[in-house]
């Protein structure tokens, strides 16, 4: 009898302990969300001005130009073949700024602002089909600036931009160069970026993008840390929360249609495909695919090199993208 007492008194004395452990869980859960909301609620309004971001992070070569009722931005330096670059879903110009400048010495060299990131406004139209806006806005650069010959380089969501341009205008782009390119699996990629697919996320954004989130977001594009430079991420971080941006890309990342995958085999022209190995956002594998869909296509991985060689390899970059144009 006493034995079964003990038993039963241990059995209640456990109970009684794991539901206060349990309530303890629960009331510290609370507490944290509580305050991760209240954070996220009352913290300072990081959105900045479009025009104190653009007086502060405008290049000597900038040129504004207006279009569909907005402002756009690009760049034009050096001289001799036309060579456009295009950055990807979050990035900006600035993204350019290594290759750009050991290689304008040889090259016209165009860095652009997609309409919606870095310096450029998105039209006010909505977002029906971005894929054609994004068209319209290259072909409105190729004929303000009367490009009739040019090599493009595109990275990850540029990239695509990159290789529906030459399907589509076949006798403007004559050489293509994918970094780390998006084209396949692209939705599941873009489930790496489903925090903005959520509405609920847009009371979050509207006080802009959090240091925090840029620094770590960029940090994941790199494999090599050491290359990593804290301040071109507090650079990104306020380019991207110029007024417009971040909202931008809530809509984007909520309405966009992605390009078919099977349009990949119709790129005729001379392309390199660039890769980092240690790619976290678009896998490695993805690579190997172009150069099987793109016929006579070239491909070069660096290791180790994350998502954004351009930045993280911009000498060896430079050797590859050369080396391959004056082929």
């Amino acid at each position: 009898m006493l034995q079964v007492q003990t038993c039963n008194a241990l059995a209640f004395f456990t109970f009684a302990t794991m539901k206060k452990a349990i309530k303890f869980i629960l009331i510290g859960l609370v507490v944290v969300i509580v305050g991760a909301v209240a954070l996220v609620l009352l913290r300072p309004n990081n959105t900045m001005p479009s025009a104190e971001v653009t007086k502060k992070w405008k290049d000597p070569a900038s040129t504004f130009l207006t279009w569909r009722g907005g402002q756009v931005h690009y760049t034009d330096e050096g001289k001799g073949q036309t060579v456009l670059m295009i950055h990807g879903f979050g990035g900006n110009y600035k993204n350019f700024q290594s290759l750009a400048e050991i290689m304008r010495d040889e090259y016209r060299v165009v860095r652009i602002d997609l309409p919606g990131f870095g310096l450029s406004d998105f039209p006010k139209e909505g977002y029906t089909d971005i894929n054609q806006t994004y068209t319209d806005y290259l072909q409105f650069i190729a004929d303000t600036l009367h490009l009739d010959s040019i090599y493009v380089i595109g990275n990850s969501m540029g990239g695509a931009i990159t290789w529906n341009m030459a399907i589509q205008q076949p006798e403007l782009v004559q050489k293509i160069v994918l970094l780390n390119s998006a084209g396949y699996d692209v939705a599941k990629v873009a489930e790496k970026l489903a925090i903005f697919k959520f509405k609920s996320f847009g009371k979050v954004f509207e006080k802009g993008m959090p240091a925090f989130m840029s620094n770590s977001g960029l940090k994941k594009c790199y494999a090599d840390l050491s290359k990593f430079d804290p301040s071109v991420a507090a650079m990104n971080n306020e380019i991207t929360n110029r007024e417009g941006n971040v909202m931008h890309m809530l809509g984007m990342a909520s309405h966009v249609k992605f390009p078919d995958t099977a349009l990949i085999q119709q790129v005729a022209c001379p392309t390199l495909i660039i890769w980092g190995e240690q790619d976290q956002i678009v896998p490695r594998e993805h690579a190997d695919r172009f150069k099987r869909d793109i016929k006579g296509s070239e491909l070069v991985v660096f290791d180790p090199c994350g998502h954004v060689p351009m930045m993280e390899r911009p000498e060896d970059t430079k050797r590859e993208v050369v080396r391959f144009f004056k082929q």
